[in-house]
Formats: C-alpha cells, structure tokens, sequence
C-alpha cells in the first residue's frame, strides 16, 4: 500500500491505498474543487457542512451521469436488437 497525501480545502489528508497516485490526486482535486465551491457560495458554513453539502453535490453529479450513461445503454441495446430483428 502506499500513502499519498491530498489538500483539501487547506487541509492536509494522508490516504492508503493501491490505488494509482494520479487516480488519487484526481479525486483530491475534485473534492478540494467542490468544496471550494461550497464554501465561497456559504463561507459562514462550518467545514462539517460544507462537506455535507460537498458529499451531497457530488453524490447529485454522480447519479446524473449514471443515468445519462444508462439511458444511452438502452438506446443502443434498444437499436441493436431492432437491426437483430430485421435481420432474423
């Protein structure tokens, strides 16, 4: 295992894991990004909130695209087996 260390919203972060280091620090900067949204949007906030807020916006961004992803699925699933049927 390896540590990699991530700032996140200035804070330091020691994480463990197998994982590849850029993998890593890609998802570092994405939750530092998020947070700094949030927090420029709600700088009263605590950090708690923020990263709730921060959790919640991302789990939204998350559930978008996997149904965008899904519904793309079964447009090609739906025309694949249209073009199967004209052909059987």
């Amino acid at each position: 295992m390896k540590t990699f260390s991530l700032n996140i919203l200035g804070s330091e972060y020691k994480i463990k894991t197998d994982r590849n280091g850029d993998y890593i620090f890609e998802i570092g900067r994405i939750v530092d990004e998020k947070m700094k949204e949030i927090h420029k949007s709600y700088p009263q906030g605590s950090l708690s909130k923020t990263a709730i807020v921060s959790c919640i916006n991302l789990a939204d961004d998350f559930l978008t695209e996997k149904q965008a992803n899904n519904e793309s699925m079964n447009r090609r699933v739906t025309l694949l087996i249209e073009k199967l049927e004209r052909v059987v």
